[in-house]
């Protein structure tokens, strides 16, 4: 397997104000992006800690939140909780922090069982997993339609959410792969633009990789998220991309 990645904050945002996150580990078949709530306060290191967390997890596969997911929540506490902070920091960090979260899980066949090539993936809000075989869009998940993206995804708290609470959340698929599979996993403003291309009889993987096709991917992919903000096809959001060809 193979897996690239490529970022990008909000226009007028500094580096240090992305609050996407995305983590791969292609030996394990593992893979994650998050999207932080801007609205809560300090949500960038929960994204970060939700997709390194899902990939360094211990086991062939992450299964049940109660065994990942509360010690990254006493990690993000312990970050700040002997800060100085101003009195509204404070109630925010008491509410916590809040992000979406996408994790894909593919497993490699192994002795008797080389046919059962099978990837997992567990999504809270609106991060989205597109499979593309023989140049079409073979699975789309969790979101399938560009209309469907709102304002009020569902998302993984640092603080309060519970095994139980996530279990109302999320969304689990399953599926097949196999060699030339191309899977993309991107963050929400990039996934409704992949959609509506589609939707317009486009390919979109074959434009993004057309970006990502050289030594710097990561430049050209920046001045393609902004050229197409200047054309209204992309929203002004941070932007994530992990690309796995298998």
């Amino acid at each position: 397997m193979e897996a690239r990645s490529v970022w990008l904050p909000k226009r007028g945002h500094s580096l240090d104000e992305y609050e996407d996150a995305g983590a791969a580990d292609p030996a394990l078949g593992r893979f994650a992006i998050a999207d932080g709530a801007t609205e809560s306060s300090f949500a960038g290191p929960w994204a970060r800690l939700l997709a390194d967390g899902f990939v360094s997890a211990a086991g062939p596969q992450p299964g049940r939140w109660s065994d990942w997911l509360p010690a990254l929540q006493q990690r993000w506490l312990e970050q700040f909780r002997d800060k100085e902070l101003a009195w509204y920091a404070e109630a925010k960090l008491e509410d916590g922090a809040f992000a979406t979260f996408l994790g894909l899980t593919l497993c490699a066949p192994t002795g008797f069982f080389m046919e059962r090539r099978k990837w997992h993936a567990v999504a809270v809000g609106d991060g989205c997993l597109f499979q593309v075989r023989d140049n079409e869009l073979y699975r789309p998940f969790p979101i399938e339609r560009a209309e469907d993206f709102g304002n009020t995804p569902w998302l993984i708290g640092s603080r309060n959410d519970s095994s139980k609470s996530l279990r109302q959340k999320e969304l689990r698929a399953k599926g097949d792969w196999r060699t030339g599979d191309c899977f993309w996993l991107m963050t929400d403003a990039l996934a409704q633009w992949f959609l509506t291309d589609i939707e317009a009889c486009g390919t979109p993987w074959t434009k993004l990789e057309a970006v990502l096709g050289s030594d710097d991917s990561q430049e050209r992919f920046a001045d393609w998220v902004e050229d197409q903000r200047d054309r209204q096809a992309l929203k002004n959001d941070d932007v994530t991309l992990i690309v796995v060809n298998v």
